[in-house]
C-alpha cells in the first residue's frame, strides 16, 4: 500500500516494550500490521552528533566553525566585545 514511499521520522519512544514511531507526514495509505520498512539514522549536520552518534567526526565534511546568521545582527560598539562568540 505504502510501498517505496519514503519519509522523515520525527521521534522514536518506547513505552512498555512498544516502539512508536513519530513521522513527519502521514502515510498515504494506512499503515497495517504486515506493512515492511528500513530506517536509516540520518545526519542533522551538527559536529556533536557527528561524534556522539556516529563516532565519525574525522570524516565530518561540514563547517562547524562558521558563524551562523545571527552574526550579520551585529554592530559596532564602542567596548570592542565583538571576539567572534554567539550573540
Amino acid at each position: 500500500a505504502n510501498a517505496g514511499r519514503r519519509t522523515e521520522v520525527l521521534g522514536h519512544d518506547v513505552t512498555d516494550g512498544v516502539a512508536v514511531l513519530t513521522l513527519l507526514e502521514a502515510p498515504v495509505r494506512a499503515i497495517i500490521e504486515s506493512d515492511a520498512f528500513i530506517i536509516r539514522a540520518g545526519c542533522d549536520k551538527r559536529m556533536e552528533t557527528c561524534g556522539a552518534k556516529f563516532a565519525n567526526t574525522v570524516n565530518f565534511r561540514g563547517f562547524p566553525h562558521i558563524p551562523g546568521q545571527d552574526s550579520v545582527l551585529r554592530y559596532a560598539t564602542k567596548d570592542g566585545g565583538h571576539e567572534g562568540g554567539v550573540l
